[in-house]
C-alpha cells in the first residue's frame, strides 16, 4: 500500500471481509470431499498509521511511509458472526428503502449531523422525532426546528392507490375528503395492494384492519403493501395504521355477485361460450 494514500476505514475493512468470505467459501467446497478440516477462529492486524479526518467528517488511515516517524497503533480485531446475530443487530432490509437524507432535502452538512446520531433516511428521522421529539433532535443536531419538520413532511408515510389485487378495477386513489371514501372491490378479490411511500417503519409495515379484524401481509416494501383478504370478504370500514401513528380510514364494499359478467351457454348449437352482463344481452 502506497505511503501517500489515505483510505477510508469502511473500505479497508470491507475488502477484508470480503476475501475472508471467499475462505469460508472454498472451505465449504472442500467439506464435500475432507468432512474435517480446518477453519479461521479470530484475526488480528496491527496498523502503523496515521489518522486523518477529511473535509466530509469520515476518518481516513494514511499508511506511515519508510522512516516516517509518529504513526499510531490501531489494532483491529475480526470474530465470526452468526445470521441470528446480524438480524438481531442491524436494521431491517426494508427500512433500508425509506428515502435518503438527500432524498428529503437535507443539504451534505445536515446528513453528517444526522448521521452522527444514528438517522440514516426518513424512516429513522421520523422513529427518531416520534420517541424523543423534534426538539431534542433539533438540540442534539444543532437544526432548525422548522427545517426538520419540512424534511419530515417530505418523507411522512402515506397511501397514494388502493388497488384490488387480480381484479379488473381501476386503481382508486383517495380524495381529500371529511368522509370515508369508498373502495369498491369485485366478489372473490384475493388481496389489495397499497401504493404509496414510507409504509415500513423502523418497527415495521403498516398496519390493515378490515371491521376491526387484522389482515395479514403477503409483501411489504417501503412503496408497496399487499395485504390479504379473507376468502369471503364483506363490506366494512378498512383501517391502515401508518409507521408515523397516522391513521386512515376507508369504506370497502363489496360488489355484488350479479353485477359482473357470466358466462352463458346456449342451447346445444356448438356455439362458443358468450359473457353476458348480469343486465341482458348488450
Amino acid at each position: 500500500m502506497s505511503g501517500t494514500g489515505a483510505f477510508l476505514v469502511e473500505d479497508f475493512i470491507n475488502s477484508i471481509t470480503v476475501q475472508l468470505d471467499k475462505v469460508q467459501d472454498a472451505l465449504r467446497v472442500k467439506s464435500v470431499n475432507r468432512p474435517l478440516t480446518y477453519a479461521l477462529r479470530d484475526f488480528s492486524l496491527d496498523l502503523q498509521v496515521f489518522v486523518e479526518l477529511d473535509s466530509q467528517g469520515n476518518v481516513r488511515f494514511r499508511n506511515s511511509a519508510p522512516n516516517e516517524s509518529g504513526a499510531s497503533t490501531v489494532k483491529l480485531g475480526f470474530t465470526t458472526i452468526t445470521k441470528p446475530m446480524i438480524d438481531e443487530n442491524t436494521i431491517s432490509l426494508a427500512v433500508t428503502r425509506s428515502p435518503s437524507l438527500d432524498e428529503i432535502g437535507f443539504e451534505p452538512e445536515e446528513r453528517r449531523k444526522l448521521e452522527q446520531i444514528g438517522v440514516h433516511n426518513a424512516a429513522q428521522l421520523q422513529h427518531l422525532s416520534t420517541a424523543t421529539g423534534t426538539s431534542t433532535v433539533a438540540r442534539l443536531t444543532d437544526l432548525r426546528i422548522d427545517r426538520l419538520r419540512q424534511a419530515m413532511d417530505l418523507g411522512r408515510p402515506r397511501v397514494n392507490q388502493v388497488i384490488p389485487g387480480s381484479a379488473p378495477s381501476p386503481s382508486f386513489t383517495p380524495p381529500p375528503s371529511s368522509t370515508p371514501p369508498i373502495i369498491r372491490i369485485p366478489p372473490d378479490t384475493p388481496h389489495l395492494n397499497l401504493h404509496g411511500s414510507g409504509l415500513i417503519g423502523v418497527s415495521g409495515p403498516a398496519t390493515v384492519r378490515l371491521n376491526r379484524q387484522p389482515l395479514s401481509v403477503l409483501q411489504a416494501d417501503d412503496e408497496r403493501l399487499i395485504v390479504s383478504l379473507p376468502e369471503t370478504a364483506r363490506s366494512g370500514t378498512l383501517e391502515i395504521s401508518l409507521p408515523d401513528g397516522d391513521q386512515l380510514s376507508y369504506r370497502l364494499e363489496v360488489e355484488p355477485q350479479d353485477r359482473h359478467p357470466r358466462i352463458s351457454v346456449r342451447g346445444n348449437d356448438n356455439r362458443a361460450d358468450q359473457w353476458e352482463p348480469a343486465e341482458g344481452r348488450m
